[in-house]
């Protein structure tokens, strides 16, 4: 008897039937569509997401010093163009070469490329950093806000010159490290070896944005301000 109530109760039902709304092909097509000009509208707006440009007025213009020779002649035309007090340089040290050369650093060599195209010396700094398996662009920040301290610089501004779709992570580095001081951000896309709006459509190209993407999130989660 007991049984027979708790059956009544709770009947066992192994399967059941049910409505469900389904795609037609009209339906499929028409999401296939969507999906592609989002992916298109994707794929066009990173590149100028990573190599963004927002220059301030500024006393100091900062150019990494493993940028390219064409970005680095870009940088002393930028310098040369407008009212900077003082050009400088930034970079860890040389991983090849330096058994041979007389420069130890990447701002060593930056700054020697500098003059050779004829940047003032007198107005040229050379600020290498230290070695470091991470965050490398972080700490030539913090070398920088270091010497802006010590020659009491800070608050005039400074605008980072860097390669085009680095740009992003290094603006947000340098404004981590540097914390109150106005900093503005300059990508030089000249010398790309890949069309930057159709990245995709290149190796060395999807190589670079795909790094610099993942490298950008990488900063911004995991770069802590020390």
């Amino acid at each position: 008897m007991k049984w027979a109530w708790i059956a009544t109760k709770f009947p066992l039902r192994l399967v059941c039937r049910r409505e469900r709304w389904v795609l037609t092909a009209q339906g499929w097509l028409a999401g296939f569509t969507c999906l592609v000009l989002l992916t298109s509208h994707c794929l066009g707006q990173t590149y100028p997401f990573l190599a963004i440009n927002r220059p301030l007025p500024a006393s100091i213009l900062v150019v990494e010093g493993w940028s390219s020779d064409r970005c680095l002649e870009a940088a002393l035309g930028e310098f040369q163009r407008h009212s900077y007090r003082y050009l400088v340089t930034t970079g860890g040290p040389l991983k090849l070469g330096g058994y041979l050369v007389n420069y130890k650093s990447f701002a060593d060599l930056a700054a020697a490329t500098l003059i050779k195209l004829g940047a003032d010396r007198r107005r040229l700094v050379i600020l290498p950093a230290p070695d470091t398996l991470r965050d490398r662009t972080y700490t030539s920040a913090l070398v920088l806000k270091k010497w802006l301290q010590q020659t009491d610089l800070s608050g005039q501004g400074v605008n980072v010159f860097t390669v085009g779709p680095h740009a992003r992570r290094s603006w947000l580095l340098f404004r981590k490290a540097l914390v109150s001081e106005p900093v503005g951000i300059l990508a030089n896309s000249d010398d790309l070896d890949y069309d930057p709006h159709h990245w995709w459509a290149s190796s060395s190209g999807f190589r670079s944005i795909l790094s610099e993407l993942l490298a950008y999130f990488y900063a911004l989660v995991f770069t802590w301000t020390r």
